[in-house]
């Protein structure tokens, strides 16, 4: 006799907050894998101040630091950030820091900016798979400001940051 698999129904899959995400029910992302993590901003475009975009992308790395992770790279875009971490040996849940790092950059951009809200509830994952390297999904992220049609070169934009030679 075969055991039965138990199957989640899709709309009962859950991303980091409320939004519905395709993924193993089981995966708690707190093992030695890369995440492509894309975060938004709740609204408009409040990296263009300078101020609020270097206290994000300084978060990024003091948070990758403090919970043990090893951060590849990431880019800030006007409206978004791409990051790329993995909770390597640390074993911290992907959840753990996105939650203290949403939480400490918004209470910052509120004292600052007096401004209620910094990012969009959830968070967009993509775990690298076989075939994908921290270079190819870095290159791509890192290319977000060429595409956009920012900057001609992807060295240009100040809210990247490549930890590893691409």
């Amino acid at each position: 006799m075969q055991a039965s698999r138990k199957t989640t129904p899709l709309r009962e899959l859950r991303t980091y907050g409320e939004s519905r995400a395709v993924r193993h029910p089981d995966c708690d992302y707190a093992a030695e894998v890369d995440v492509h993590l894309t975060v938004c901003a709740a609204c408009g475009k409040p990296f263009t101040d300078d101020a609020v975009a270097s206290m994000v992308c300084e978060n990024v790395e003091f948070y990758c630091s403090k919970l043990g992770y090893r951060l590849y790279g990431y880019c800030l875009m006007p409206d978004h950030l791409h990051v790329l971490p993995s909770p390597a040996a640390s074993r911290i849940p992907m959840s753990r820091w996105l939650r203290e790092f949403k939480s400490h950059t918004t209470r910052q951009h509120q004292l600052r900016a007096g401004q209620a809200e910094l990012w969009q509830r959830s968070a967009h994952d993509h775990v690298c798979r076989d075939g994908e390297t921290a270079e190819s999904v870095l290159t791509y992220i890192t290319n977000n400001p060429v595409r956009a049609g920012l900057v001609t070169g992807w060295q240009d934009w100040p809210w990247t940051r490549v930890f590893i030679e691409l």
